[in-house]
């Protein structure tokens, strides 16, 4: 008991090797700066590299793997001899360090690359890969490689609560970045911020090596203890819960952060397509993700189990239940029993993981397979489901995959005090099975067509509409989750109108504010976001009507004749310009194609505004699309974003009039509420047409905030954090819509 005794000492400070507190903050520093760079990396791509959504996916792939290969290198790192491994870190740490300091000049000069091999998704790995990969690998290896140094050093199973520390530095750096750094620090002070925190982070690596080396030889003189003796004083021992030999497989060290992983990114795809859109939901349900790693490698995460079979049970029976029945689309009540599946479900697996935790001579081997397990599950769901699969997929089989997991926990374990319990949790399992089934089935039947690409989840849904003259009709409809994109009513003898957002009060209105459209002059009209066309219907001959859309899907749906006709019927001459709106508009300045008489931007409706799109610099790129007298209009109606502040901003950045119109839904047309404001340099004066059901927006009362930049700002100022009404796709007035007909 000597040697354990006199190696607590020497984590402590006594003898010197390891000052007091010096090994948690290295970890601790290592973690907080590893996942500050992932979102920072994401928000300085963004102006280079259009469509939020596929930015952060390619990014998340990326450095799931970076990681994976910072673990890789830790295993690789600790067969080395003893003095060489350390000289090895250290030298590729100080190298790193000149890299990220040279990195400075090419954010400060602006010289990103946009164009590197001509595909957006190898651009942005092989930026990611130039920028970071270094670094960051080695931060990935340096929680493993100082856990490896303090094992080898004090032994004992109690090293691996220190991970413990690592994921509370992975959850305080994730949730740091966009609450406190990206709204008020410039993209360049936060790398010059970042840079510094490495090279601080790099000398304290450098204390505990050189320490490590002077303690070698004392190290050697004493005792040898056994490998897998505990680091802490007499008394103090751990005592592991005693699992059965099948439940402590090696495969498991992968199987079951994979496992967790893939309901994670399940999990975050069904609330923000097929429930709520939510800004940030995806660092809601990290860091819920981060804190289960936190309590499960813990005492408590390991002597609880009980608990977390009996939670991850609970929780799988209410999240199976309310999404087989479709009653599951209340906001408030669907985070919570979302961010609820995803706790206990990492309580369950990551309590169960550290339970099975090897001696600590086999530590490195350990955490590779821990960051195997989890780059293939988080790959498999964000990856490899929107090739393989036309719906989400993903999150019934992520219920599915925990059920058998918990079920087969259950069953092997057999704890006798826990028998009435545990065949009520073999229940719920089953019944999980069964509910899944239900949804499935139940899905099957109310879509039309259904597509999947890098870009979401679109389905098209149909409704037979029977009139009283005999007539029938049909409402088609456009959604990404519950965004509507579009619908269509059609009737055999009635002309197409503006439906949904786009209707004479909603995005007509920008054209009736324009002098063109009432004299009859030939318009020319972009569109950011292209729906299912809607726009298209106040074309007339010599317009001409321009969409941007990046999602090749939404192109092809609203090009097809038996579902949309928007596009085809228009008399207008249609342009669909495929890719990011602002690279095009860029380029097409540049070019010097002819302006637009009135430029609709809507791209703002969804869950996750795309801030490169929202920027002042965007704003500008509008302005020089319009010609004199145009007309920029912006729709606004967001479910939890507000954004009249910005278009105020914008307004007052650019020198132009504004003006905001709320219309009510008028449900006889089809026509949903909606808010729109037009920006224009001379002033918007005309009328809104007489007892039109609509208000203007009063600027005066709306807040003042200042504008949004590439390098400065970001949407969380305008998060409405309370319950919001959606602006919802209206129901059908038989009796309003036949008048309409006749």
């Amino acid at each position: 008991m000597h040697a354990v005794t006199q190696g607590e000492d020497r984590y402590h400070g006594v003898q010197g090797a390891f000052p007091r507190g010096l090994v948690p903050l290295a970890i601790f520093a290592g973690s907080f700066l590893l996942f500050w760079v992932q979102p920072m990396l994401g928000r300085a791509l963004l102006p280079f590299f259009g469509g939020s959504a596929a930015v952060w996916v390619v990014c998340l792939a990326a450095f799931q793997f970076l990681l994976l290969a910072g673990y890789g290198y830790a295993y690789a790192v600790a067969r080395l001899p003893h003095a060489t491994r350390g000289r090895l870190h250290l030298g590729l740490l100080l190298l790193a360090c000149v890299w990220v300091v040279l990195l400075l000049v090419f954010v400060h000069a602006g010289t990103a690359s946009r164009r590197l091999t001509g595909v957006p998704v190898l651009d942005v790995l092989l930026f990611l890969l130039t920028a970071v990969g270094l670094p960051y690998t080695l931060l990935a290896a340096g929680s493993t490689l100082v856990q490896a140094w303090v094992a080898e050093d004090l032994g004992g199973r109690g090293v691996y609560r220190l991970y413990a520390v690592s994921n509370l530095g992975s959850l305080l750096g994730l949730l740091a970045y966009p609450l406190v750094v990206e709204p008020y620090v410039s993209i360049g002070a936060q790398w010059a911020a970042w840079a510094a925190g490495f090279v601080v982070y790099t000398a304290i690596l450098g204390r505990l090596i050189r320490g490590r080396g002077r303690t070698a030889a004392a190290t050697a003189a004493q005792p040898a203890s056994p490998p897998d003796s505990p680091a802490l004083p007499a008394g103090r021992e751990e005592t592991p819960v005693a699992l059965s030999a099948r439940l402590s497989r090696p495969w498991l060290w992968a199987a079951l952060p994979a496992a967790s992983s893939f309901l994670l990114v399940a999990v975050t795809n069904h609330l923000s397509t097929d429930v709520t859109p939510i800004p940030l939901l995806w660092a809601l349900l990290l860091a819920i993700f981060l804190l289960s790693y936190v309590v499960g490698f813990s005492r408590a995460g390991e002597r609880l189990l009980a608990l977390w079979q009996v939670l991850a049970a609970a929780a799988l029976v209410v999240a199976a239940w309310r999404s087989a029945t479709g009653s599951g689309t209340a906001f408030v009540t669907s985070v919570a029993i979302g961010a609820l599946l995803v706790f206990a479900a990492g309580l369950l697996l990551h309590g169960w993981l550290y339970a099975i935790r090897p001696p600590a001579a086999k530590l490195t081997r350990y955490y590779l397979a821990i960051a195997a397990g989890g780059a293939m599950g988080g790959s498999l769901a964000s990856l490899a489901a929107p090739a393989l699969f036309a719906t989400l997929a993903e999150f019934p089989l992520g219920l599915v995959l925990l059920a058998a997991l918990a079920g087969w926990f259950t069953w092997i374990r057999n704890d006798r005090e826990l028998r009435g319990l545990n065949e009520a949790i073999l229940l719920c399992c089953a019944a999980v099975l069964f509910l899944v089934g239900q949804r499935e089935w139940r899905a099957a039947r109310a879509v039309v067509v259904r597509t999947r690409s890098f870009y979401g989840t679109l389905t098209v849904t149909e409704q037979k509409i029977a009139m009283r003259s005999g007539r029938t009709g049909v409402q088609r409809n456009l959604s990404h989750g519950l965004t509507l994109h579009g619908s269509e009513l059609s009737v055999p003898g009635v002309p197409r109108f503006g439906t949904s957002y786009y209707g004479p009060l909603g995005g007509g209105l920008a054209l009736r504010f324009h002098p063109s459209y009432s004299n009859g002059a030939p318009m020319r009209v972009g569109c950011i976001g292209l729906g299912i066309g809607t726009m298209a219907v106040y074309g007339r001959t010599h317009d001409l009507y321009r969409f941007y859309e990046i999602n090749p899907d939404v192109v092809s749906l609203a090009g097809r004749t038996n579902l949309f006709t928007y596009l085809s019927s228009s008399p207008a001459r249609i342009e669909v310009r495929l890719g990011d709106a602002r690279r095009t508009l860029e380029e097409e300045i540049a070019a010097g194609d002819a302006p637009f008489d009135v430029l609709v931007v809507d791209a703002y409706s969804g869950d996750a505004v795309p801030i490169h799109l929202a920027t002042r610099e965007a704003f500008e790129i509008y302005g020089r699309r319009l010609a004199a007298g145009g007309i920029l209009a912006v729709h606004v109606s967001n479910w939890h974003i507000d954004l009249l502040p910005l278009c105020k901003a914008a307004g007052r950045a650019l020198g132009m009039n504004v003006r905001g119109v709320v219309s009510a839904g008028d449900p006889g047309h089809l026509v949903g509420a909606a808010v729109w404001v037009f920006l224009r340099r001379s002033p918007l004066d005309a009328p809104l047409p007489s007892g039109a059901a609509a208000r203007e927006v009063i600027w005066k009362d709306v807040r003042d905030v200042r504008m949004i930049t590439d390098a400065r700002g970001s949407i969380l100022p305008f998060i409405r954090f309370g319950a919001q009404p959606p602006v919802a796709q209206p129901e059908i007035d038989l009796r309003a819509l036949e008048a309409l007909l006749h």
